[in-house]
């Protein structure tokens, strides 16, 4: 598919599917203590399904100061675990583990993830050092962790989007089908700078992201909730959802 004008403003795309999940929250990731929130963040998006539960989970921990791995203690797993059951979490005791095992382990690197992500030469080196932090900290955490941050950290420049995203992106014309994963995060901040659409580039993909699990991920256009809006429904794609 050729690279071309989306058919629709890109700042309605975010404004209708909503911001990143770091928004809604008020963090700001350019600043280490709330970087460290996010990764909490991280950790229950990556657990939970439903993103709106997730971020209850989190501002539920964040009433009860447990937002700081660097900061937390072996007599704070009991706290984080009672938070997250009192959330209905579905894996409260081993999240909790998760969270104090990595801020132990962070607090022995000097307590900042600026300082593990300027140790890295590249995302694999990078990854590596945050998947050491604690067992169960898997790729999908790592990469929710890492995409609002890469143009922060020039190692985690390489994430890809995620699937749906990338699906959204191919469908609404911001990437070719053949973009090369470790170059999508390039070619879509140039298309979002050629369409010149005052949009946040993480903003951008978690609406990307939203609007793939709803249609294009699956080759739904029927579901698309952007309506007659999708492109998807007016050319070869548009098949039956």
């Amino acid at each position: 598919m050729a690279v071309t004008h989306a058919p629709l403003e890109l700042a309605a795309l975010v404004d209708q599917l909503g911001r990143h999940p770091a928004r809604a929250l008020q963090l700001d990731l350019r600043a280490p203590q709330d970087t460290e929130a996010w990764f909490v963040a991280a950790c229950l998006l990556a657990a939970r399904r439903d993103e709106a539960r997730a971020l209850a989970d989190f501002r539920a921990l964040a009433q009860a100061g447990l937002t700081q791995p660097s900061r937390l203690t072996s007599a704070d797993r009991a706290r984080l675990a009672a938070v997250l059951e009192a959330a209905r979490h579905p894996d409260a005791e081993a999240v909790a583990g998760r969270l104090v095992r990595a801020g132990a382990r962070l607090a022995e690197r000097g307590g900042s993830f600026e300082a593990l992500a300027a140790e890295a030469d590249d995302l694999e080196a990078l990854g590596a050092r945050l998947a050491r932090l604690a067992s169960g900290v898997g790729a999908a955490t790592l990469l929710r962790f890492l995409r609002p941050l890469r143009e922060r950290w020039p190692a985690a420049r390489e994430v890809p989007l995620s699937p749906a995203a990338r699906a959204a992106a191919r469908h609404l014309g911001l990437l070719r089908e053949s973009e090369d994963t470790q170059g999508e995060f390039a070619a879509l901040r140039a298309a979002l700078s050629r369409l010149g659409d005052p949009v946040a580039f993480a903003d951008l993909e978690a609406a990307l992201e939203r609007l793939g699990r709803h249609a294009c991920q699956r080759e739904r256009p029927a579901r698309c909730p952007l309506g007659a809006r999708c492109p998807a429904r007016h050319g070869p794609e548009a098949a039956p959802g």
